[in-house]
């Protein structure tokens, strides 16, 4: 069994982080502002984002130049960016529930979620019925209460009540399983621009992940998602042009993920002003290079972002 080092390095005071911060090269501009950022965002918070500037992670040293306005521009960045995206996916989210429930209970009723006849695996649909099952008992939504008050728990709530009150993750795992032969399902991706139900599938698997990573306040900026979205080179609405290489780091990088909110936001919210508020938000903080994070030179070019 390897030893495990036990940890005894004592606790480090703002005024001592301060003076190490600059013993590694970082230029402490304003100690003021510095000393409030470290004491109410905290250290290894801000952490997450200096490591990007710095020349040495290992002695921790930072390149040439680096102040600590540089690393607040780009956690400010971050944040703004996770707020904006947290609103583009909200309307994603509530549209993708809309057209999933209308479309599945027009052509099959209240009850086919619980139909093993639509289930491309029974033992996922099992499993999903039971965290179906622990959301409507925790929830606190007043149609829930109001149907069970009326019909009784013995019967679950129709299709169009229940999956009001399940998580956006479940949501597209209960699209995933649905049967690739239901013709409901690709009404669905077609509904939303995408050439079947593999890539609507993989783009709400891959926008819930991003959503969670902002909803908890993660860093997205120079992440590499394990998830990137299914590669569409035959789009029906606006899109990229230049893709990334099929695996590639690239096609990881945030980026692509933002292409993919971008997308869909073209039938769940066509009036949206996303476009210009990314625009605004890059010009708002130009120390943020955004080439790190996927973007390719020209992008505002791609039809995607006119």
């Amino acid at each position: 069994m390897e030893a495990i080092t036990p940890y005894r390095k004592p606790f480090t005071s703002v005024s001592d982080q301060l003076t190490l911060l600059q013993e590694r090269g970082l230029i402490i501009e304003n100690p003021g502002e510095a000393g409030y950022y470290l004491t109410h965002v905290g250290y290894y918070r801000l952490a997450g984002f200096w490591q990007f500037y710095q020349s040495d992670r290992k002695a921790h040293t930072f390149r040439a130049g680096t102040g600590f306005s540089h690393i607040i521009d780009l956690y400010n960045f971050d944040r703004e960016l996770r707020l904006l995206l947290l609103d583009a996916i909200e309307r994603i989210e509530v549209s993708f529930r809309a057209v999933l429930i209308n479309e599945m209970s027009a052509n099959h009723g209240p009850n086919w979620l619980h139909d093993a006849s639509f289930a491309y695996d029974y033992q996922v649909m099992n499993d999903l019925s039971a965290v179906i099952q622990i959301e409507l008992e925790r929830s606190n939504e007043d149609f829930i209460k109001h149907h069970e008050k009326v019909y009784g728990k013995i019967d679950p709530p129709p299709v169009w009540k229940t999956l009001q009150v399940v998580s956006f993750g479940t949501l597209s795992k209960i699209y995933g399983n649905i049967k690739k032969d239901v013709p409901a399902k690709k009404q669905i991706a077609r509904l939303f621009g995408l050439p079947g139900d593999g890539w609507l599938h993989s783009w709400m698997q891959v926008i819930s992940v991003l959503r969670n990573y902002c909803a908890h306040h993660s860093r997205i900026c120079y992440r590499i998602f394990s998830f990137p979205p299914k590669e569409m080179r035959r789009p029906r609405l606006p899109y990229i042009t230049t893709l990334p290489e099929a695996g590639g780091r690239f096609s990881q990088q945030l980026y692509y993920q933002i292409c993919a909110v971008r997308y869909l936001l073209h039938t769940a919210h066509p009036n949206n002003q996303f476009n210009g508020q990314l625009k605004m938000l890059m010009a708002k903080y130009p120390t943020v290079h955004i080439h790190g994070f996927g973007f390719p030179q020209d992008w505002q070019l791609e039809p995607l972002w006119q």
